[in-house]
């Protein structure tokens, strides 16, 4: 019955009606849009970290005065248990040189060609580090070189044996802007002591922790020689980053919320004032003051539902087209974590529409029957 009374009373004002769904509609598809968009984000980062979350790496302590990872102590992090490798790499930042093109790159010297091949994938050419050079995708873009050519390492020329695929960050390293060459080469060209970094792969997530003690046990026994790092407090931070991120944004698209509240506290107190002798009527053959809050709540449930669900449908082809035009990938927008926004932009409509009748219908119902019948 009140149903049927709330609806009866919103087809009597039929065009209010409507923009006051329409208010909400915008409100929830702003929310939920945003929302699916910030985990899209999240997802799309995240995923990349995975990849990495099985990678430690150790460093020299600089902050207590070690500049290098002695080769005593790369051979003990090589018998620790639950690894699959452990790379040791050194670094310098060195001058490259391509006919007009120069810059300062990050040079790494490997010691062995299937080390480099464990770490990263060839686009062009081949992994060769024996007196040639392995270069990153984006220095050979930059430059311009091709596998042949010969590049100028500290006035050295090396041949260009390799290009590695377009990487990104991966192990710790941005390969991308980066040039490989063999131990040797590197030692003939630099005076540097001992390695740069460790990069261990370990056998899976789970064994990560067990491998930090172990190695912090061997390395870190006496002295603080080493610092390891992970990628598990990274993931979570970029997580975190990403969820507030997200609020915000859904907290500003709330606003909108705001405006249509107003609407339907607008609608329900005109409604009120329209309707103040049929409220009399109802009040004087009986009806409780309660039964007249039911009905105005009722109203009000009805215009923050059906703008709920129309918002919250409509949020998914807003969020693809947001997600579209930022170029991210469009595969997470039916991921069951953009559930959680849909359903949080539903709930957050729904309630913003009742809190708004509130008002109206205590208003309804305080008034006197024999008043409300008097009122023209």
């Amino acid at each position: 019955m009140y149903f049927e009374l709330a609806r009866r009373n919103l087809e009597r004002a039929r065009a209010r009606s409507i923009l006051a769904v329409v208010g909400i509609v915008i409100g929830v598809m702003a929310i939920a849009s945003i929302g699916i968009f910030g985990n899209t984000m999240k997802q799309t980062v995240l995923e990349r970290f995975q990849d990495e979350a099985d990678t430690i790496l150790i460093l020299p302590r600089y902050t207590e005065g070690y500049s290098g990872i002695d080769e005593d102590d790369v051979e003990l992090i090589e018998k620790v248990n639950y690894i699959d490798y452990a790379i040791a790499l050194k670094d310098e930042r060195g001058e490259v040189e391509y006919k007009d093109n120069k810059a300062f790159i990050n040079i790494y010297g490997v010691k062995d060609e299937d080390d480099l091949k464990k770490l990263y994938n060839v686009y062009e050419g081949s992994i060769k580090l024996k007196g040639t050079a392995v270069i990153g995708y984006r220095v050979a873009e930059d430059f311009g070189v091709e596998v042949g050519d010969k590049v100028s390492i500290e006035d050295k020329n090396f041949k260009v044996a390799g290009v590695l695929e377009e990487q990104g960050m991966k192990a710790g390293i941005s390969p991308d802007m980066a040039v490989f060459i063999s131990m040797d080469d590197f030692d003939n060209l630099y005076d540097q002591e001992g390695y740069s970094l460790v990069v261990i792969e370990a056998e899976s997530i789970a064994y990560v922790d067990t491998i930090e003690e172990s190695i912090d046990s061997l390395i870190n026994k006496k002295d603080e020689k080493v610092e390891i790092r992970d990628f598990q407090s990274l993931i979570e931070s970029v997580e975190e980053s990403m969820n507030s991120m997200t609020q915000f944004l859904m907290a500003i698209a709330a606003i909108s919320l705001l405006v249509a509240g107003v609407s339907i506290l607008n609608i329900m107190l005109m409604s009120t004032f329209e309707r103040t002798k049929e409220i009399g009527v109802m009040r004087a053959i009986g009806a409780f003051k309660e039964t007249i809050v039911l009905i105005f709540l009722m109203e009000a449930t009805i215009l923050g539902v059906v703008g709920s669900v129309v918002g919250a449908v409509l949020s998914l082809a807003g969020g693809y087209y947001i997600i579209s035009m930022m170029g991210f990938s469009t595969a997470y927008i039916l991921h069951l974590s953009s559930a959680f926004y849909i359903s949080e932009g539903f709930v957050v409509g729904t309630v913003t529409a009742i809190a708004s009748g509130l008002y109206p219908a205590w208003r309804a119902s305080r008034l006197e029957p024999i008043e409300a019948l008097r009122y023209e």
